[in-house]
């Protein structure tokens, strides 16, 4: 089976240090992802991310290159344990371009999940484009006010 890759690029009018906040500062990814966000910013840090209507994801912060790179591990699934539950690796790259910030999601490993892989990555494809176009208006609201 070929392996299965979710990505997305898109351009962000707002400095790669808001986006970066935005990305890692629980306070923050409670604005345009999740209710309630908690992060150990460091490799190897846990963290969640909870929905009042889906439950709580736990991660593993899996790189760190600030205010490149930045990527965790997760499970497809409600209050699994990253380290030990299948996982999918999920790397932002953030790069200064025209003025604003061309952010670049790639979410890989679906292979982990054998024959729910390709339904698993359809779906969060979707939450991708939905969550990134929420990052996108929620930043470049701030940097307009």
């Amino acid at each position: 089976m070929a392996p299965f890759v979710v990505t997305r690029t898109l351009h962000i009018n707002a400095h790669r240090s808001a986006v970066w906040a935005a990305l890692t500062e629980p306070h923050l990814i409670a604005e345009w992802f999740s209710d309630l966000a908690t992060i150990d910013l460091r490799v190897g840090g846990a963290g969640s991310l909870t929905w009042d209507r889906w439950g709580r994801r736990n991660l593993v912060v899996a790189e760190i290159d600030e205010p490149s790179v930045f990527a965790f591990r997760w499970p497809h699934g409600v209050d699994l344990d990253p380290a030990t539950a299948p996982a999918t690796l999920v790397r932002f790259t953030l790069e200064d371009a025209d003025g604003g910030t061309r952010l670049t999601v790639v979410e890989t490993g679906w292979e982990v999940f054998g024959d729910e892989a390709a339904a698993f990555s359809v779906e969060n494809a979707g939450g991708w484009v939905e969550e990134l176009d929420e990052l996108q208006s929620f930043l470049e609201k701030q940097d307009s006010v």
